[in-house]
């Protein structure tokens, strides 16, 4: 059985449909780290990926010296410095990461969590759902493990599927295998997701969801690749089913793209889309169009804005059930209890991150 069976952009190349873990297909690579030391002496370390370790470094002596309040300004800077070059991937991830070192050091600073420094807490319990539940010829398995959350407390769960326009009409029968599978199991009191990371195309799409919205699908996501916003427009306005996307939009302006093709479920990733600063930039475009924004994952950065948000714009966090995407080294991952995180888990300065292997020795900027 392979581990991580489950659709990917480049399903269309028989060669190239190896199944790999989501840190490896997400290009993410050997892990780095970026550390952020203040005149104070105070330090903030950040995961990141050694080609964004690379980018940062580049673009240290426009960081070095400047005053750690500064998040807004210099976010602004550096991305009009990397206008050329830059906007979409690897750098945007290299500006995040500066971003969230210094939103760490501010709390810090003051010795406070980030999401009080944002506004919070505006709610001391947020609802979590569990992400995983990869496809397998196992189908009881599968159900088996639908219904472990349900024990554990989740009210919501999400699921990939195996199949997309390669596979032709028997991939669609399989998809929909999977989807009754899940459904049979838990039944309709549930929420259920399901996710195909970029892997369809909008004639694919639309026919899928026109069959499965018998099931209730709480929202799709990612049926298409993140600039096709006019097939996102088409869909949107084809089907019954929700759509979700935004694990891999980079900055304010690319989600109001997204709202304006008709997605309502946006997921920035504080670690990717442009750190802190611009997920409430997000959170406040989701409020004045009645979107949503539930972000990529469930590391602190990211449950320490939704900590600081409304729950009718930021209702739920994700958390990946199975795997540790950005956390091998970290000792105080947060985990929901009964399917909820709490805010009382978050109270330390900062984003209250502990790394393991001596990585207050780590050298940076």
């Amino acid at each position: 059985m392979l581990p991580y069976p489950y659709t990917k952009p480049t399903d269309y190349y028989p060669d190239l449909r190896v199944q790999v873990s989501p840190g490896q297909a997400a290009g993410l690579g050997r892990v780095s780290f970026l550390k952020l030391t203040s005149d104070s002496g105070l330090s903030s370390v950040v995961e990141v990926s050694e080609d964004v370790a690379e980018a940062i470094m580049r673009l240290s002596s426009h960081v070095l010296g400047k005053e750690v309040d500064s998040t807004e300004g210099l976010l602004d800077r550096l991305f009009r410095l990397t206008l050329p070059y830059g906007r979409k991937g690897i750098t945007a991830m290299a500006l995040s990461a500066l971003d969230l070192a210094l939103w760490d050091l501010k709390g810090k600073e003051v010795g406070k969590p980030v999401h009080r420094l944002l506004g919070g807490p505006a709610i001391d319990v947020v609802p979590a759902y569990a992400s995983h539940l990869h496809p397998t010829e196992k189908v009881q398995e599968l159900q088996e493990e639908a219904l472990s959350y349900l024990e554990e407390g989740y009210r919501a769960m999400k699921m990939r599927l195996c199949c997309g326009p390669a596979d032709g009409p028997s991939g669609l029968e399989r998809n929909e295998a999977l989807i009754r599978a899940v459904r049979d199991a838990i039944g309709y009191g549930v929420e259920l997701m399901v996710d195909v990371w970029m892997a369809w195309n909008l004639k694919y799409a639309l026919r899928a969801l026109r069959r499965f919205q018998r099931y209730e699908i709480a929202w799709i996501e990612e049926p298409l690749p993140p600039d096709e916003l006019e097939g996102y427009r088409e869909l949107c306005k084809g089907v019954e089913v929700p759509v979700a996307a935004g694990e891999h939009a980079y900055f304010v302006h690319e989600f109001q793209q997204l709202i304006e093709s008709g997605v309502r479920v946006l997921q920035p990733d504080a670690l990717w889309s442009g750190g802190i600063t611009t997920l409430k930039k997000v959170q406040a475009l989701a409020e004045a169009q009645s979107a949503s924004v539930i972000p990529h994952t469930s590391h602190p950065y990211n449950l320490h804005f939704l900590f600081s948000c409304p729950p009718h714009t930021c209702p739920m966090a994700e958390f990946l059930t199975r795997y540790r995407w950005m956390e091998e080294f970290v000792l105080n991952p947060p985990r929901p209890r009964r399917g909820e995180f709490r805010v009382e888990d978050l109270g330390s300065p900062g984003f209250g991150i502990q790394y393991d292997r001596g990585l207050d020795g780590v050298t940076g900027t």
